[in-house]
């Protein structure tokens, strides 16, 4: 990775400068060449990105570092969205820093996938003060311009709801304990719904059930595997082959 640049919402494929400018690994398109599907969709979330940084259309904007639009592959065949951002993600303007995205990292252990081959977010972008829940006002605006239409850009096969917020806008159901422990067909979209992570520090209680959703989840990711590996061009060419070492450590 370059020097001046941090992960951007591209994973491997692409950095983002802290200059502002973009660094792709993709080829460049000649001048007279008509820009690819792909990269305008890739084109369209970069910008989009860069909007909701420098965002101003809820009061949620007064109150943060710095806004969270989310990262990872605009290929991702799996996207997670939590509720909002933490402390820690609003310094870094990355979202699932710190425990919650190590307990992430941890359950991709043993598939084909890692946290950059995944896209993640928050109903909203900016951290509310003192952490409290979002608005509606908050939520409304920020789904309508911006987290709707990156789950129309990325398209995913699965989406990972965490915590109440999320699940409630998205699937319309009241809590996650309704919702979880399976996966839900909802509006042409597959879905799975759990606690958040950091959720298991303070109630023991649904640690188990955390535990169990994201067996669930890393299921279904290597089903993708299997997926991906069969409609393969070039299957020679692949990243990381199919099957992994597993961990000697259990799940969780």
């Amino acid at each position: 990775m370059p020097k001046n640049a941090e992960p951007g919402i591209g994973g491997r494929g692409a950095y983002r400068l802290t200059n502002g400018r973009d660094l792709h690994r993709t080829r460049n398109v000649g001048a007279h060449e008509k820009p690819s599907a792909k990269i305008l969709g890739l084109k369209r979330l970069e910008d989009l990105t860069e909007r909701i940084r420098i965002c101003i259309k809820c009061p949620l904007h007064q109150y943060r570092t710095k806004a969270v639009p989310g990262e990872g592959s605009p290929n991702a065949k799996v996207m997670v969205i939590g509720e909002a951002p933490g402390k820690q993600e609003d310094q870094k303007g990355r979202p699932f820093v710190g425990n919650a995205g190590r307990y992430l990292e941890h359950v991709l252990e043993g598939t084909n996938f890692d946290r950059a081959d995944l896209f993640i977010t928050n109903v909203v972008k900016c951290r509310p003060p003192s952490n409290r829940t979002p608005k509606m006002e908050e939520v409304e605006t920020c789904t309508s311009l911006y987290l709707f239409h990156q789950i129309e850009l990325l398209d995913p096969k699965v989406i990972l709801l965490l915590g109440s917020l999320a699940v409630k806008k998205m699937l319309g159901i009241k809590s996650v304990e309704e919702a979880r422990g399976r996966f839900i067909e909802h509006e042409g979209r597959k879905y799975l719904a759990s606690y958040h992570p950091a959720v298991r520090f303070y109630r023991g209680d649904l640690a188990q059930k955390i535990k169990e959703d994201f067996a669930l989840l890393q299921t279904e990711l290597k089903k993708l595997e299997i997926d991906i590996a069969q409609h393969s061009d070039e299957p020679g060419k692949q990243r990381k082959s199919l099957i992994r070492p597993q961990p000697k450590r259990g799940l969780f």
